[in-house]
């Protein structure tokens, strides 16, 4: 093969998955959330694909992808219990008869998921955000991408914002232009998603990356339209939060605020060595007296009803929001591998239908309603996945967490550390998300979920390897 023809196709390999991560991120939202079947089969195509291609620009170049041992082993067994379950499942579920029927597993003796079907589905979509986790770990240790990943994420946010907010304003008409007659409801849909939960969560992601490029374009002198857009996309993202009527998602983003505030503070007061001068207070203190004031203003005299507006009326009391007692009688009856993943939805029923709770009286729709997801993700994970799995979630989410804080507090680029922070936080906040509500189950938001995470693990050795080559000999192909 001519060195030429060689060369483009590694050039292909190496710019290709990089570009469709881009891609992916602006799609994944954009198409109702992820949520629709079709959505669901494009996004794990195209993630399954990035993390193809990468792997084959490995192998041409014979580069080792620079992911350390915590995240590949758990990522890879993850992978590996998964397939597995779906692989050797034991029944499959019919919807009209709401039953499972029993069917031939590869072997008796081990574990098998109790839906096949809906393991596989799941496990396509698993795999691709998995691979694309240990992607972005290789691709954001270089700064040009990492701030692309960055952007791309704040941007779509403040475009997801934006539409839901216009849905606001437009009333029915503006919902009909996405959404059938059947699903419309200004209460609860948001933008493209369907749920205002979920378009809670997924604004809570993108509110402190939008935070930070706003405070980093303030930093830059004689950037006057930088800051004005960057200021306004932050607004617009704090507004999506407000007019957008999740409760738990409002009170997520204050967390999340008052986080970014009290960092933020403690920059400024570092910079200025212990001391403000009068006009940076009264500069800032503008800056927050109008975002606040805008907030207020929606809230009561936008006539919507807002997050603000249902928790003063309907409080925050979250003991009834699901039956959070049945997840937790099913979790020791997970046992070690879990009923399979993405299985939930057939499993639940049989325990629903059949759990005892004494003389107390619960709501109706605890016993009556289909439950595609628990309203807690925790034991939702335990059911699907056993202990051994949850396990090695967790390893992988708190370990990369772990692995963020630490590059944080080493870091010595301004930037970098402000990424970190602002990855850091919108990982929290999807956290503290799913201890009442199932955003870790919406692929746009695993997505979102993951690249963050992946940036949290990603470190510096690329560019110390790569600068050390280049010092030695000429590249073939750039990385």
């Amino acid at each position: 093969m001519p060195f030429y023809t060689l060369r483009s196709m590694i050039r292909v390999l190496v710019e290709a998955p990089r570009w469709l991560l881009l891609a992916a991120l602006v799609f994944a939202p954009w198409a109702y959330g992820s949520t629709r079947p079709w959505g669901i089969r494009l996004l794990s195509i195209g993630l399954v694909l990035i993390t193809s291609l990468w792997l084959l620009e490995c192998l041409f170049r014979r580069k080792r992808p620079q992911v350390s041992w915590l995240p590949l082993s758990a990522s890879l067994g993850l992978i590996a219990q998964g397939w597995w379950m779906a692989i050797n499942a034991k029944s499959i579920f019919d919807p009209q008869l709401m039953i499972l029927f029993p069917t031939k597993p590869l072997t008796d003796a081990l574990p098998g998921s109790a839906d096949g079907l809906l393991s596989s589905v799941a496990m396509l979509l698993i795999t691709g955000l998995l691979g694309v986790f240990l992607f972005t770990i290789d691709l954001a240790s270089r700064p040009q991408w990492r701030r692309r990943l960055w952007l791309t994420m704040a941007l779509t946010g403040i475009s997801i914002a934006i539409f839901g907010i216009v849905q606001k304003v437009g009333g029915t008409p503006v919902l009909a232009w996405v959404w059938e007659d059947a699903k419309q409801d200004i209460n609860n849909n948001f933008a493209m998603y369907r749920y205002r939960g979920n378009a809670g969560a997924f604004l809570n992601i993108c509110l402190p990356l939008a935070g930070a490029l706003a405070f980093l374009a303030f930093r830059r002198s004689g950037n006057q339209w930088g800051r004005a857009l960057w200021l306004a996309g932050f607004l617009i993202v704090a507004t999506g939060v407000q007019l957008n009527p999740s409760r738990l998602s409002w009170c997520i983003a204050m967390l999340l605020l008052a986080g970014f505030g009290a960092h933020l503070i403690y920059h400024l007061w570092k910079e200025m060595e212990g001391s403000f001068s009068f006009r940076q207070l009264a500069g800032y203190g503008v800056i927050l007296l109008f975002v606040l004031g805008t907030l207020a203003s929606i809230s009561l005299f936008g006539g919507w009803e807002t997050s603000w507006g249902r928790m003063k009326q309907l409080g925050v009391d979250p003991s009834d929001r699901s039956p959070t007692e049945i997840y937790v009688h099913m979790v020791p009856k997970a046992g070690l591998l879990g009923f399979g993943p993405g299985t939930f939805q057939v499993v639940f029923p049989n325990y629903q239908h059949s759990y005892n709770f004494g003389d107390r009286q619960v709501p109706e729709f605890w016993t009556a309603h289909f439950w595609p997801h628990a309203h807690e993700d925790y034991l939702e994970y335990a059911i699907e996945w056993g202990w051994l799995g949850a396990a090695m979630w967790a390893a992988l989410i708190f370990g990369g967490i772990i692995l963020g804080i630490r590059r944080f507090l080493v870091s010595r680029e301004f930037e970098s550390r402000w990424l970190l922070f602002c990855s850091l936080l919108g990982i929290a906040g999807t956290l503290l998300h799913a201890f009442l509500d199932f955003p870790l189950q919406i692929a746009s938001i695993q997505l979102y979920f993951f690249v963050l995470l992946g940036i949290c693990c990603s470190g510096k050795r690329i560019e110390d390897s790569e600068a050390q080559r280049k010092a030695t000999r000429p590249e073939t192909v750039e990385g």
